[in-house]
């Protein structure tokens, strides 16, 4: 079994039936949008106490879902 979290969760999905390019694209779609919703997230009340909260959140949703720059 794979070791990684993202190998495991493909595995399960291709064991229920979905082929591993689409397991892929599966996974691919839902973490941009998790992404994209963490990226939505207002953090004004939380800036004024932690300053540069807004470039934590940002680094940290990249890791899940790299924003390409346009």
């Amino acid at each position: 079994m794979p070791d990684d979290s993202r190998a495991r969760l493909i595995a399960h999905l291709c064991q229920a039936g979905l082929s591993t390019v689409r397991a892929n694209a599966v996974l691919d779609d839902y973490t941009h949008g998790l992404a994209e919703k963490q990226r939505a997230v207002d953090f004004d009340w939380y800036e004024d106490d932690a300053p540069g909260a807004y470039m934590a959140r940002d680094h940290l949703t990249d890791l899940i879902d790299p924003k390409v720059a346009s």
